[in-house]
C-alpha cells in the first residue's frame, strides 16, 4: 500500500497544478490502468473525481479562512471558469461558494463515514475472507471487449449484450464464462477501460466474426469467491486491496485479473457466488 499512499501525497502537493492521471499514476509506480482500478475500489471515486473533490474541499475551507476572491480561487483549484468552478461546488455540497462563505458553517461539509453498518456486515458474514492460492494453467478465451470509462461500468449490461453472441463460440469448453479486465486507452486525462466478456475454447479455430480472442498465461492468483449481488462487488474489491492484500504475503502483479461466473449465475440473487482472480507473487 505504500506505493498506493505515493500518488495520495503527489495529489496534495499538487492540489495547485495542472496534474494529469497518468502523472499520478506515475508515483505509484502502477500503469494508469492499474492504478486507476485498484484507486476506484478503495476510494470509491476515479483519481480524476477525487482530485476534483479534494480541490473543492480546500476551496471551501479557504473560503472562511482567507479574503480571496472567487475567481482567483476557481482559477486556483484549476478550474476554467468562476462558473465552472460554482456548479461543481453546488453540485458536491449542495450549496453555492457565496452561500457558504456568508453563512459561515464548517460543519456543514462533513462527509459521512464510509464504513456503515450494512458494509461491517457484508465484510464480516457475505464475503469469502481467506482467498485460495491457486495457480492456473494457461487458458485460451474468445468473447467480445467492451469499452466503458471508469465511471460507467455496468456487468449486467455487459453481459446482457454478450449472451446472444456465446452459443456462436466453437470449440468452447465447459458452461463458465470468464470477465476479463485487461487494457486502457487514454484521451486526455480520460481513461476507456476494456472488459472481455469471454468463454474458454480449445483453440482459435473459426472465431465468430466481431468476436475477439485472448489468452491468458498460466498464473498464480487469489481466487476470492464473491456472494450475493453485483451491487456489492465494489466492497469485495475494497476488502481485497484494501485489507487483504496490504497484509498478505503476496504482491499484485500487473496482469488481467478476472471473474467467473459459474453456469446460470444471477446478478441479483443473494445466493449467487462467482470467483475473482487476482494475480500475485510471493514477496
Amino acid at each position: 500500500m505504500q506505493r498506493f499512499f505515493k500518488s495520495i501525497d503527489f495529489i496534495e502537493q499538487h492540489l495547485y497544478d495542472k496534474i494529469s492521471v497518468h502523472e499520478v499514476a506515475a508515483a505509484s509506480h502502477y500503469s494508469t490502468y492499474h492504478f486507476s482500478r485498484i484507486f476506484k475500489a478503495l476510494v470509491g471515486d476515479t483519481p480524476k473525481e477525487y482530485l476534483r473533490k479534494r480541490r473543492l474541499t480546500v476551496a471551501a475551507k479557504r473560503l472562511l479562512s482567507e479574503d480571496i476572491g472567487l475567481l482567483e480561487l476557481a482559477l486556483d483549484c484549476q478550474f476554467d471558469s468562476q462558473e465552472a468552478f460554482t456548479r461543481a461546488f453546488k453540485g458536491l455540497f449542495n450549496i453555492t461558494p457565496a452561500q457558504y462563505r456568508k453563512q459561515n458553517d464548517p460543519f456543514r461539509l462533513l462527509y459521512k463515514d464510509q464504513f456503515s453498518p450494512h458494509m461491517l456486515h457484508f465484510l464480516q458474514n457475505e464475503l469469502s475472507m481467506e482467498p485460495e492460492i491457486i495457480t492456473r494453467p494457461a487458458m485460451k478465451l474468445v468473447g467480445i471487449a467492451q469499452q466503458y470509462d471508469s465511471s460507467d461500468l455496468s456487468l449486467p449490461r455487459l453481459w446482457s449484450a454478450f449472451r446472444p453472441y456465446r452459443d456462436k463460440i466453437k470449440n468452447r469448453i465447459g458452461d463458465e464464462s470468464f470477465g476479463i479486465y485487461e487494457a486502457y486507452k487514454e484521451n486526455g486525462d480520460d481513461i476507456s477501460f476494456s472488459y472481455v466478456c469471454s468463454a474458454p475454447v480449445e483453440n482459435f479455430d473459426d472465431i465468430p466474426e466481431g468476436m475477439t480472442a485472448r489468452e491468458l498465461p498460466e498464473q498464480m492468483y487469489a481466487k476470492f469467491i464473491h456472494r450475493g449481488p453485483i451491487s456489492n462487488l465494489d466492497q469485495t474489491l475494497k476488502y481485497i486491496w484494501g485489507s487483504w492484500l496490504p497484509k498478505s504475503n503476496y504482491d499484485y502483479i500487473e496482469r488481467p485479473d478476472f471473474e467467473l461466473y459459474p453456469p446460470g449465475y444471477n446478478v441479483m440473487d443473494p445466493k449467487s457466488e462467482m470467483a475473482l482472480h487476482i494475480p500475485i507473487k510471493e514477496k
